[in-house]
């Protein structure tokens, strides 16, 4: 019985003995000049969000020796014009001219986007904050101008 069950299985498998058939010129021509799978383009949100990532990443907890390592970074872009928000940041513990590209790139790539996607805001625009020095770090804190 085992062996009547394994020739019957081989005799499905092999087609009743007929030979395998190439695929025909036409099968063959389509699978040969199939373009490669592109890949997506970038979501430009996406980029920003992640390029806002690498800048908090990069100016930490701001740790400086004293209030001239303190600067203060205009970052992002509201639809109705200035920054998106500040951040304070020490030139103490980076490299200040890598965050800047990062900041204009980022400010760059998210004023695109809003135009692209005729994107509008509230246009109120954010107080620029004092730089101070507490307890070893740099932080922005708000005026009382409104």
């Amino acid at each position: 019985m085992k062996y009547a069950l394994l020739a019957f299985g081989l005799t499905l498998l092999t087609g009743c003995g007929g030979s395998i058939e190439e695929p025909s010129q036409s099968v063959s021509a389509e699978l040969s000049t199939e373009q490669p799978e592109m890949e997506p383009a970038r979501d430009s949100q996406a980029e920003f969000a992640e390029l806002d990532q690498q800048i908090r990443s990069m100016i930490g907890m701001a740790y400086a020796d004293n209030l001239e390592q303190c600067k203060l970074a205009a970052i992002g872009h509201r639809p109705c014009g200035g920054p998106e928000y500040y951040m304070a940041y020490s030139t103490a513990a980076l490299d200040e001219q890598v965050l800047l590209k990062l900041i204009d790139e980022h400010r760059e790539l998210q004023t695109a986007f809003q135009q692209d996607n005729d994107i509008v805001g509230t246009c109120e625009m954010i107080s620029k904050p004092l730089v101070v020095l507490n307890g070893g770090r740099c932080l922005a804190q708000p005026t009382a101008e409104r």
